[in-house]
Parts: C-alpha cells; structure tokens; sequence
C-alpha cells in the first residue's frame, strides 16, 4: 500500500464480527491509497473543495466533509456528541481520547449507501486516530453509526489505560452489541422477558458455553446479549466490571468465559458460575425495570406463582408431583398442609405484582383474596366463587398481553 510508513492502517481492528470482516478489509486495501497519505480528512475527489473540520469542545472528535456536504457537519457532531454523553453515563468511564482522537468523514454520495466504514489509522508521527465513513450521510444505518461510535470510543479508552497495537485483545462482538442495545430502555423490558422465555425453556446453553467469544445464544439473540452485557454495566462497590474488562483487554488479557466469571462471580469454577448465572436471571425476572410496566412475559412470570407446594406433596405415592393447583385445593382445603402452603404463597403472589400496572395488581389483588380465605380455612363454595373470580381476571389480561398489548399506568414519583 502507498504511503505505508505515513498512513497505515492497523492490522489489530478490535471489536469487529468475524462475518464480513475478511470484506471489509479488502475494501479497505483497494480503497485506502496515496489520497490519504496526504490529507487528514475524507476521501474527496479533486474537485471537490473541503469544508472546515468542526472539532467538540475537548477536540476528541472531529468531523470532515466536503463543501457540498458541509452543512451535515453540525448534526453529526451533535449526534456523535449525544451518543458519547449517554454511553459514559452507562458505563461511568470518561470516554474521548486525546490520544486517540475520533475522525468521522462525510462522503459525498447520494446513491442510498446505508454502510458505516470504519478503521484504526496511524499517522507519520506514530499518533493513532479512529475513523468512521459515511458515503452517504442521508441513507448511512443509524443502527451500526452508534456501533462504530461505542467500538471507536472504548478502543481509544483502551489506549488511554495503556493499550498497544501488540497488546490489545478483541472482546466479542455480541458484548458490543450488547452495550449498544442496552443504552436504549425501551427495549429492556421486553430483553428481560425474552431471554427469561429461553432460559425456562432450557434454550440457554451452561454458562461457559454462553459467554464464549462465538456464544450462539448471544450473537443469535439480541436481548440476550443486552442482558449479559447489563451485568458487566452494574454498580459494584469493589469495581466496575466493565472498566476491569477493557483494561485487561488492552494490556494483553485474551477474552475466555473464565475472565467473565471472575470479573461477575467471582469464580472459575464453571460448576459455581452455571448456578451464578441460573441465579441472576432468577432474579431478573422480579426486577422492576419500568414502574407501571406489564408484558406477556411478566404476565407469564406472575402465572408460574399460582400453585400450591403442601410439604407432603412429591412424597407419597398418592402424590407423585410437588405442587397442586388452586383448583385442587379449593376440595383439600380443610387440609392443614394446603392451608399452610396458602398462607405462604399469598406473598409470592403479591410480590410478583408489585410495580406493575394496575390490572395485574387487581388481579393479583383477586387472588390474594382468595389465598387468605383458603389459609383461614374458608367454605369450599366461598373458596370456588373467589377463584373464579380471580380467574376471570386473569385469563381478560392474558388476553390483552397475547395480542401484543403493553399494559402501562403512569407512576407518580
């Protein structure tokens, strides 16, 4: 390539997907030539006069284009500069690097080309520079700019704390995807329930396979990468995962599922990390993300809640499962053990609505009704009246949540 020792492309590009990359860099080969050894900004034809670069206020991104392109140079700034505020909110990193500035060149195309181009580049001077193209800014995947922007900002964090070109390592492509996904909440809740309807269904493999580099589940499955790509963004009094994962990245530390279990549960025994793992989505399933909030998949959560377990179930022959529905137990109720067993699961039954919209509430309002005359050993004729009561109810909702239909109330805060 000319102009090797001033302008030379990385052979390290971080972050990338394997699918399409080998493409990628031979567009890069064939397109990358001496215009670039000698100009800083975007690949302009010679006709073409250059716009003045516009710089952020730290001058960590810069924005080139030409002078018919010039008046896309504010709005991209501020997109870029937008993106940048809510990811270091995220990942509480202060992302931008004088070192390893951001370059996003505008091409001067009009012909519909949705792609975003990226690269790492180093000047004569030994300086390192992140580059993303957009040939044409009008039709350019907004879904991928935000990508490129995640990928460029956390390499040049990388560098920061002390990355090399012979020292940084990939971090899987899914993660990435991940971060990017989760940066918008409007889809986190149903992530939660969709990764949640997988894991139930014994769709997820064991953790070590799940948090390999290539893990199927998470390339295949984006609310499953947002939901593992969560756990690395959370609080932690000792650390914060995802920064420890990056400086390990940049200083030489290879990406296995035991580096994700140590940083997330503090072990590498994959047996510990498997029931870590069972654990955490467990408890996914309780966390309120959005105040008001139902979906088929909380109202899917909240009917796993409507059994019974009496302690002598599962133990006798006359019993060969665990568990009992209310039905079966409105004819045991002068049972101790069921009454009991009532009285313990009216709480799950309230807790598994707690935060939701009203109707879920009303329901499970319904069926706490219901649990508390049963544990106090009421009529079996009260007892049918009050369950089919609190069945009605429930089965209108699930018909409202099976059609598609998020249930919201507004939460005064």
């Amino acid at each position: 390539m000319k102009g090797g020792d001033e302008d030379e492309i990385m052979k390290n590009m971080f972050f990338l997907r394997k699918t399409g990359a080998q493409v990628f860099a031979a567009w890069v080969v064939l397109s990358v030539g001496e215009s670039w050894a000698q100009q800083d900004g975007p690949r302009l034809s010679h006709t073409t006069m250059p716009a003045t670069p516009v710089y952020s206020k730290d001058g960590t991104v810069v924005v080139y284009a030409s002078s018919s392109k010039a008046g896309y140079r504010m709005p991209v700034l501020s997109f870029v500069s937008q993106h940048q505020d809510e990811l270091q909110r995220m990942v509480r990193l202060k992302l931008g690097s004088q070192a390893c500035p951001l370059e996003i060149a505008i091409g001067g195309q009009n012909n519909g080309d949705t792609r975003v181009l990226t690269a790492r580049l180093r000047d004569s001077g030994g300086g390192l520079r992140e580059r993303i193209e957009l040939p044409d800014p009008e039709a350019a995947d907004l879904t991928k700019f935000k990508r490129a922007i995640c990928v460029a900002l956390l390499r040049a964090w990388m560098v920061d704390a002390g990355g090399t070109e012979e020292t940084m390592r990939d971090l899987p492509g899914w993660l990435i995807d991940g971060i990017v996904r989760y940066l918008d909440r409007e889809t986190r809740p149903a992530d939660v329930d969709r990764t949640l309807l997988l894991w139930s269904r014994a769709c997820l493999p064991p953790a070590k396979d799940l948090f390999e580099a290539e893990s199927l589940a998470a390339m295949r499955e984006p609310a499953v990468s947002a939901v593992l790509a969560s756990w690395f963004l959370e609080k932690r009094p000792e650390m914060n995962p995802l920064e420890a994962l990056l400086r390990g990245a940049a200083t030489g530390t290879e990406w296995k599922p035991e580096v994700a279990a140590l940083l997330l549960a503090g072990t590498n025994d994959p047996y510990t990390f498997d029931n870590y793992v069972d654990g955490r989505l467990m408890g996914e399933g309780r966390v309120v993300a959005k105040l008001g909030l139902t979906t088929i998949g909380i109202m899917r959560r909240f009917r796993s809640h409507l059994l019974l377990y009496p302690s002598y179930y599962g133990k006798m022959l006359s019993n060969n499962h665990s568990w009992c529905t209310f039905q079966e137990a409105v004819t045991r109720s002068g049972d101790p053990d069921v009454r009991q067993s009532a009285a313990v699961q009216l709480v799950h039954v309230k807790t598994a609505a707690a935060g939701r919209d009203g109707m879920l509430l009303a329901v499970s309002e319904a069926y706490g009704v219901f649990l508390d005359a049963l544990a106090r050993g009421a009529k079996e004729g009260e007892l049918s009246r009050l369950l089919m009561e609190a069945e009605g109810m429930r089965r209108d909702l699930e018909t409202r949540t099976a059609r598609g239909a998020v249930l919201q109330r507004s939460v005064e805060r």
